[in-house]
């Protein structure tokens, strides 16, 4: 008798966790893919960069949109202000090309190529992690850990790399 028992519930507790792990497979196949994201972002970000060379800390900050086509494509445009030590604020205004994916627990990685606005500079290496929320409508964003070589190359030739920080929010305006 102990044994049926013992057997029925080894049973329902087997088929509990078939079962729960079907469900959960299910929801990975269905969820969110780089084309669930789609729309225009308002964004604002903070940004510290480290010069790889010299050790000079900057500080930026940056508000603007992004459009998510998609197809795992997106549009950035942007304005910032660059704070640089013993020195005044300047403002700068940015486009990039991105790329992301988007993954099925809702987390996201994007990467691209930022390019001034007046052509002074190129900005490659920046990529940046997020989480978007059940709703689609709120992600959550910032460099990733341990930070990754960001390189600036002036349209004079002059090189710059940096590591960064970063943290921002993104809402879906549309």
């Amino acid at each position: 008798m102990i044994w049926r028992v013992t057997s029925c519930v080894v049973a329902m507790a087997i088929g509990l966790i078939l079962l729960l792990t079907g469900t959960a497979q299910a929801q990975d196949v269905r969820g969110e893919s780089s084309s669930s994201l789609k729309g225009t972002f308002r964004f604002s970000t903070v940004k510290t960069c480290t010069d790889v060379v010299i050790g000079s800390t900057t500080h930026l900050y940056f508000n603007g949109t992004i459009v998510y086509e998609g197809n795992g494509s997106a549009r950035l445009t942007q304005r910032g202000t660059l704070v640089l030590p013993s020195s005044t604020a300047s403002s700068f205004e940015e486009t990039a090309e991105l790329a992301y994916f988007l993954k099925p627990d809702g987390s996201l990685v994007q990467e691209g190529t930022f390019t001034a606005t007046d052509h002074s500079y190129t900005l490659t290496g920046a990529r940046m992690i997020g989480q978007i929320d059940a709703q689609g409508s709120v992600l959550t964003l910032g460099a990733p850990i341990p930070p990754e070589k960001e390189t600036v190359t002036t349209s004079g030739g002059g090189i710059a790399q940096y590591f960064c920080g970063a943290s921002g929010t993104a809402v879906r305006i549309r």
